[in-house]
């Protein structure tokens, strides 16, 4: 450990041109200590592609066309006071941040002015409250309860401490857009000690590439680790270390019919059927009642929500057309609904352009339904959504709702929800997608 402490001390003394190659060897025996002493992350970062660049931050991770790499800023490294143990916690950070998707999940909110802050704050306390000697400015959530005053729990996801500066945010601004307490919207060195600006390119078309690479590191990392090193890790690592292989696919048949029952909306002529009231006229058609004809599917486009999680969904929602002869329409939401970006989804999956990003606002989609549905009832709508957002909703049609949620039932904010709630908590392959807590 003296050694680290002393490399580190080599590279702020090296000259500019010399940095480089000084940082590689602090990188080179951080992680040839961390084989012996950590082998999960010795591991992980033994796989991992190491970069050199000039940034502000001394550590970050880059998305490539096929995978993650970990940056390293040299000068950026040479300018903190980091001692051998802090330099280990902010690379176990790192590992921890590409373990649980943060970089892909929160890549949109990452783009806007308001939620970046947020977002750093977020996912840096859900990694931070499981590591030690980390830097005395390293965000926890113990540093979250004192900036916003009130009570946070330790080691929850990224999710619901975004959740909660959220509130905090629209509090703030409530009072007053002047006082931010220094807290989440600030730029201190908290925020820069790992970079997050990497994360902003992984929306791209390569987003599936670097999925399969992550998910593939993970497996063979778990496979490499014994027993016994396997049961030194937390249980939120472990539990996503193993990931449940899906058998079968989400049965949407049975699942709507469970959660919302046959809703007809209408009758028409089949000739496949006797016409009950003149059965011996075999030249009279009968009568069959159609079903489902329009669905609207709203998806919830708030930070927490990855792309790659709503492609999956909206996939699963696709299976409905093989079923019923079903006009399924997408539209995106977070505190408004965009018609605008609205697209009618096929039989196959496709892949879905985010435009959102912001807040979550549930009653926008029931003031949007109106407008949608000119007046024509009894019609499905869908909510995919992460179940963060407000408490009370009012209802504007008589229309069937299915709220499919990301997370469990028990944190939905919605009191007294219209329609069927669901979790995708338990689906396995959800599970294996999104390798939560």
């Amino acid at each position: 450990m003296t050694s680290l402490t002393q490399d580190l001390q080599r590279l702020r003394q090296a000259t500019p041109s010399d940095q480089p190659a000084a940082a590689r060897q602090v990188y080179r025996n951080a992680v040839l200590y961390l084989l012996q002493h950590d082998p999960f992350y010795g591991h992980v970062l033994s796989r991992v592609t190491v970069t050199v660049a000039n940034q502000r931050a001394p550590l970050g991770l880059v998305p490539t066309e096929r995978d993650w790499q970990l940056a390293l800023g040299p000068d950026a490294l040479a300018q903190t006071t980091w001692t051998g143990p802090q330099w280990l916690a902010m690379l176990r950070h790192t590992v921890l941040h590409l373990l649980w998707r943060h970089p892909e999940r929160y890549a949109t909110a990452l783009r806007t002015s308001t939620q970046a802050g947020l977002v750093r704050w977020a996912t840096d306390a859900a990694v931070n409250d499981y590591l030690t000697d980390l830097p005395a400015s390293a965000v926890t959530s113990a540093k979250l309860a004192t900036a916003l005053s009130e009570p946070v729990l330790p080691r929850q996801d990224s999710a619901v401490y975004l959740r909660q500066l959220r509130q905090w945010q629209t509090q703030q601004q409530a009072t007053t857009r002047d006082r931010q307490l220094g807290g989440p919207t600030s730029t201190d060195s908290a925020v820069t000690q790992d970079g997050h600006t990497g994360w902003r390119g992984a929306t791209d078309q390569a987003a599936t590439n670097r999925e399969q690479w992550r998910s593939q590191l993970f497996q063979a990392v778990s496979t490499d680790l014994s027993t016994k090193q396997r049961g030194t890790l937390s249980g939120s690592i472990q539990a996503a270390l193993t990931p449940t292989a899906a058998q079968h696919p989400l049965d949407w048949q049975s699942l709507l019919k469970r959660g919302l029952g046959q809703v007809p909306t209408g009758r028409q002529a089949a000739y496949g059927r006797f016409n009950r009231r003149q059965p011996v006229r075999m030249d009279l058609p009968g009568e069959i009642v159609q079903t489902w004809r329009q669905v609207a599917v709203f998806v919830d486009e708030s930070g927490s929500m990855g792309n790659r999680e709503i492609s999956y969904l909206l996939g699963q929602m696709a299976t409905l057309l093989a079923v019923y002869p079903a006009q399924v329409t997408v539209y995106p939401f977070d505190t408004v609904v965009d018609p605008a970006n609205s697209f009618a989804l096929e039989k196959r999956p496709q892949r879905l352009q985010r435009t959102g990003g912001g807040g979550t606002r549930f009653q926008a989609v029931f003031d949007a339904l109106p407008r949608l549905f000119a007046g024509r009832p009894n019609q499905i709508v869908v909510i995919l959504t992460d179940g963060y957002g407000e408490e009370r909703l009012r209802p504007t049609l008589p229309v069937t709702v299915l709220w499919l949620l990301t997370s469990p039932v028990s944190q939905f904010s919605v009191k007294q929800a219209p329609g069927t709630v669901v979790s995708l908590t338990t689906d396995p392959q959800w599970q294996a997608l999104r390798r939560d807590e």
